[in-house]
């Protein structure tokens, strides 16, 4: 289990117009816009689960990728987690308790 709250940022990201995203994401350290582009294909090809489980694994959905996005994944998702948490998108996850 992810120490995060990734369905939520999941939701956020997913539901928030891509412009919005963009001028609050984008800003080249060390989140550039090679980075957006590959967090929204990873948004859009993967439902709430899905995303959960390749952010707790750091990898990918099957996608096609362009080559600045190939060189990028082995990055991405240490970038995206800095930008996220210095956003203040990515909430500590709360445990649940078992009934």
């Amino acid at each position: 289990m992810s120490q995060y709250d990734v369905p939520n940022l999941y939701s956020f990201l997913h539901q928030t117009p891509e412009a919005g995203l963009r001028k609050m994401l984008v800003d080249n350290k060390p989140f550039s816009e090679v980075h957006f582009n590959l967090m929204m294909k990873v948004v859009r090809a993967c439902n709430e689960a899905q995303f959960t489980e390749h952010f707790e694994k750091q990898d990918f959905p099957k996608c096609k990728f362009n080559p600045n996005e190939i060189k990028l994944k082995e990055k991405f998702w240490g970038d995206a987690i800095t930008c996220w948490n210095s956003r203040g998108l990515l909430t500590p996850a709360v445990a649940t308790k078992a009934a």
